[in-house]
């Protein structure tokens, strides 16, 4: 009896110790969230939620501005554009994509790392110097009107630049790597062998890849799909510089009417039904990938299926059949179109890759070479060589206090970007939560909306607590978009930690802030950098929120371009450009130096 009343005192003290241990543990947990949380909470939830309610004037309830916008031609002329362009971007990003997409998982780790230093150069390239690329290229005097003159083939200048097609070529350059990458994260955890039991089993080349692997990847085409229409429909500097009044967009619509207009309400409804069509698109891509694949950090390898398989009558079997022999017959015929000689498919793919890269480099390499023109106007090609442009832009002091201010913005936003974004990342992957998957989606909510809604909620935000036109206000709005990339891209690299290293140091009996000092961080060091790099460049690049949000503070170098690319093109901007450019260059370059580097031969320690 003694015995079990020592047990029954025994529990009964442990287990206020075990309470207090969770409620430390959950604690904990929270104030890890909690800062990342209450940011998209307060600058972009609430603030949302009280457009859409001052759109209809409260509880008035009066959708009159619904039925403006609706009953105006303008209006709904901008959003029906908006969803064809978006649409039509998707597309042809996709369509050329996901051979580039499948033949990066071919590649040995060199030929890899130089596809992808092809490609992540322009990624992280600024939008609004990509678009400026275009501009000199699309012009009535530009590049490619001055080369179809001189071999012949017009003689007039074509009016591409004001147009729809400049509006296409800019969002496919700036979208396609985007889509690239996401692609090739998704399809790299496909498993190839069952293309080649495919094979073996008697289908050709062209047959299993349409019939295995093609609809294998519909979760990674779908993740890109859905990411690019997001972007695209939402974009605001490619329709605003290479497009013509015919060509408005939506985001042009939101930011006339909030910045120049002062019309809030009809800027608000407009950015609601935004906002609808995003969630509308968000909700019908979720049937079929999870939301947290757009960015290929979902927690489960697994693929979900692909919704139920119908049965129809005999009408849709009959239409099944038919569709199926004419695949049948289409693939066959590409096979046969491509077998003889052998070299011919791999040839064409090579082709179109370097076709791609070209159209990827094209931008800057032309801004390269008009930054040491000898000439005051943009002329191609330059008259003489010069350096006159980059003394002006080192040299005049708006230009340095433009890229001063960037820099400054950018080291600070990407500082706590960091900081925020590990707490919640532990967090996320740590930590036992019921609400987990809610969280995480509700952390990278402000990288699947379009940027013209986190420039509107923040607009909202910063103004009611007057920090609109304040460096903290700008700091605040920066770090709402480049946080949750950092989360992205520490939450894999902490699922992917060996934990029995942690597990070792601590049974040998190191405390658990050791353990995070000497063997966590340096393991995630590189993660570390490469998160801090990702928020550095998007701060850095940052151009709508700043608009929205910058007041009369020192311009930041995108505004300061902003600026002088609609007054007049000016050379300065190429030498600008192409200082950004080469700083971009080099840290591709830098991370991919070690897989560029041949590979070593094993040594044969026995035979030595």
């Amino acid at each position: 009896m003694s015995k079990e009343l020592q047990h029954e005192g025994k529990k009964a003290l442990n287990t206020p110790f075990k309470d207090w241990k969770l409620l430390r543990r959950h604690r904990m947990v929270a104030l890890q969230l909690m800062p990342l949380v209450m940011l998209i909470a307060a600058f972009l939830i609430v603030p949302l939620l009280s457009a859409a309610w001052q759109s209809v004037n409260g509880a008035a309830l009066d959708f009159s501005r619904y039925g403006a916008i609706w009953n105006d031609g303008i209006y709904l002329s901008a959003i029906l554009r908006s969803l064809q362009i978006a649409l039509t971007t998707t597309i042809i990003c996709i369509v050329i994509g996901f051979p580039i997409a499948y033949y990066m998982t071919t590649l040995s780790k060199r030929g890899l790392a130089l596809l992808s230093i092809a490609l992540l150069i322009p990624l992280f390239t600024a939008f609004l110097i990509r678009t400026y690329g275009w501009m000199v290229i699309l012009g009535r005097r530009g590049v490619l009107n001055i080369a179809l003159q001189n071999l012949g083939l017009i003689d007039q200048p074509l009016r591409i630049l004001g147009t729809s097609t400049a509006v296409y070529i800019g969002l496919v350059h700036v979208l396609m790597p985007i889509g690239i990458f996401v692609m090739y994260g998704s399809l790299t955890r496909v498993d190839r062998s069952l293309v080649t039991a495919a094979q073996i089993l008697g289908a050709h080349p062209v047959r299993a890849f349409a019939s295995v692997l093609l609809p294998m990847s519909r979760p990674a085409i779908l993740s890109a799909a859905m990411l690019i229409f997001i972007i695209s429909i939402g974009f605001y500097i490619a329709p605003a510089l290479l497009g013509g009044p015919a060509d408005t967009m939506i985001s042009q619509l939101v930011v006339t009417q909030i910045t120049t207009l002062l019309d809030f309400q009809s800027g608000y409804a407009l950015g609601i039904i935004l906002l609808m069509v995003t969630i509308l698109v968000l909700a019908i891509g979720n049937r079929f990938v999870p939301l947290e694949q757009l960015w290929s950090v979902e927690e489960s390898e697994q693929q979900p299926p692909l919704g139920k398989p119908r049965r129809g009558g005999g009408r849709a079997s009959a239409a099944s059949r038919a569709f199926k022999a004419a695949l049948t017959l289409i693939e066959d015929g590409v096979y046969l179109s491509l077998r003889r000689p052998t070299w011919l498919a791999p040839l064409l793919l090579k082709v179109a890759l370097c076709l791609v890269v070209m159209f990827l480099l094209a931008p800057l390499a032309i801004i390269y070479i008009l930054s040491f023109s000898s000439s005051p106007f943009l002329i191609f090609p330059p008259p003489g060589f010069s350096l006159q442009w980059y003394e002006k832009f080192l040299t005049d002091p708006d230009w340095r206090g433009a890229l001063f201010q960037s820099f400054k913005v950018g080291a600070i936003v990407a500082f706590l970007a960091l900081l925020t974004g590990t707490m919640a990342s532990f967090a996320l992957v740590r930590a036992k939560l019921v609400w987990k998957r809610v969280i995480f989606l509700l952390v990278i909510a402000p990288l699947m909306l379009p940027i013209i809604l986190l420039a509107l909620g923040l607009y909202l935000s910063t103004a009611k607590l007057g920090l609109l036109g304040s460096f903290p206000g700008l700091i605040i709005g920066h770090l709402l978009v480049c946080a949750p990339y950092t989360v992205v891209v520490l939450v894999p690299a902490l699922r992917g930690l060996d934990r029995n290293i942690e597990h070792a140091a601590s049974t040998l009996g190191a405390p658990p802030h050791l353990v995070v000092r000497k063997i966590t961080l340096p393991l995630l060091l590189p993660a570390f950098m490469a998160a801090w790099l990702m928020a550095f460049l998007q701060s850095f690049d940052e151009l709508l929120i700043t608009l929205f949000l910058l007041g009369r503070q020192t311009q930041t170098l995108p505004i300061k371009m902003w600026s002088d690319i609609r007054i007049q093109l000016d050379p300065t901007l190429s030498a600008a450009s192409s200082v950004i450019v080469t700083a971009v260059i080099f840290i591709v370059v830098a991370t991919q130096y070690r897989a560029l580097l041949p590979a070593r031969k094993k040594t044969d320690v026995s035979g030595a």
